[in-house]
């Protein structure tokens, strides 16, 4: 198998490098096969030929977001693929040199001409820039809520001091 990506053409090689997105890839026994250069900074190492399938989230630091739990396994795109699948996630993030990195993170599997999965790949990049644009527009969100609810207050208000005047009015045009 492994004969097969090494015998890949040059420029293959040169596009999954020139991706602006992290490229990781396992064999169909789960072991680490291939990362790009985005994938090595994003998971802050390289390929660990010998780990094994269960210790994926642990050496990478995979976690589900916004928890300290590790990334379940059956759940982990990787996997997935190689169990025919093809999933994209937003619930991964990588716990990397002090740093919480939010991923993206979509796998596919990848056959060989008989039509047995002889690999996964999974293209991933960092989403920190939209969760915080979208933590921003939920606080947006909540601060219009509230000026909303204090508006509708204020409605209410005015409208009682009306409903008030016009009862003071009344009372003064009555003989």
């Amino acid at each position: 198998m492994t004969a097969q990506l090494l015998s890949l053409p040059i420029q293959f090689k040169q596009f999954l490098e020139i991706c602006p997105v992290g490229i990781f890839i396992i064999d169909a026994e789960g072991h680490p096969y291939y990362a790009n250069h985005r994938a090595l900074d994003l998971l802050g190492k390289g390929v660990l030929a010998s780990v094994t399938i269960d210790q994926l989230n642990v050496v990478y630091q995979s976690y589900q977001v916004e928890t300290n739990q590790f990334y379940p396994i059956t759940d982990n795109p990787l996997i997935r693929a190689l169990q025919g699948e093809s999933t994209t996630i937003e619930d991964m993030e990588i716990h990397q040199g002090g740093q919480i990195i939010p991923l993206e993170f979509s796998a596919v599997p990848i056959y060989d001409d008989q039509g047995k999965i002889i690999f996964a790949i999974a293209a991933f990049h960092d989403i920190s820039d939209r969760r915080r644009q979208e933590k921003k527009q939920e606080q947006l969100r909540q601060e219009l809520i509230r000026k909303n609810q204090g508006l509708q207050q204020e409605n209410q208000t005015l409208k009682a001091i009306i409903e008030r005047q016009k009862a003071e009015i009344a009372q003064l045009k009555s003989p």
